[in-house]
């Protein structure tokens, strides 16, 4: 059996699917928030990552699919600002990575190209291997990849229906 540490590698790798990398913008988005704020396996989770900061950010991506282009990007371009700070004072802090990635991803989104999502999702799951005991991240990162599915798979039955 391939241990969670291999499936996310694999996950950054592209030798496994990424959750949502494909899927209804407004479900991809709201997925993206929740990996921040989400009480039970979000970034809130994550020491050093507060409650005020996973908020703001889960606002932000909620609002990107639906938001003014302009005002989002310049929201984004803050947030990517704040998040380079941050890793230059501790570049192994994986919640920022994930919201540098989730600026990239945004600014990509914004600008009608495609993007993947891979590098924000492993970047959060690695912040949660990275500060909780294996058990809790392996439980986090599980609910976190099953709260994926379920939300994609109702957007495709309502899509279809």
């Amino acid at each position: 059996m391939t241990s969670l540490v291999d499936r996310v590698y694999f996950m950054a790798t592209g030798q496994l699917e990424s959750p949502a990398t494909e899927g209804p913008s407004a479900v991809r988005w709201g997925w993206f928030a929740d990996l921040y704020a989400h009480p039970q396996w979000g970034l809130v989770t994550v020491p050093g990552f507060s409650q005020a900061e996973a908020q703001t950010v889960a606002s932000l991506c909620r609002a990107t699919p639906i938001g003014s282009v302009n005002s989002i990007s310049a929201r984004w371009n803050v947030f990517e600002q704040l998040a380079a700070i941050k890793l230059n004072r501790a570049p192994s802090d994986y919640a920022w990575a994930a919201v540098a990635n989730s600026s990239i991803d945004a600014r990509d989104y914004l600008a009608g190209g495609d993007f993947s999502g891979v590098e924000t999702v492993t970047s959060a799951f690695w912040a949660h291997l990275a500060v909780h005991p294996t058990a809790v991240a392996e439980n986090r990162i599980s609910t976190a990849i099953e709260a994926w599915s379920t939300r994609f798979h109702s957007s495709t039955r309502g899509a279809a229906a």
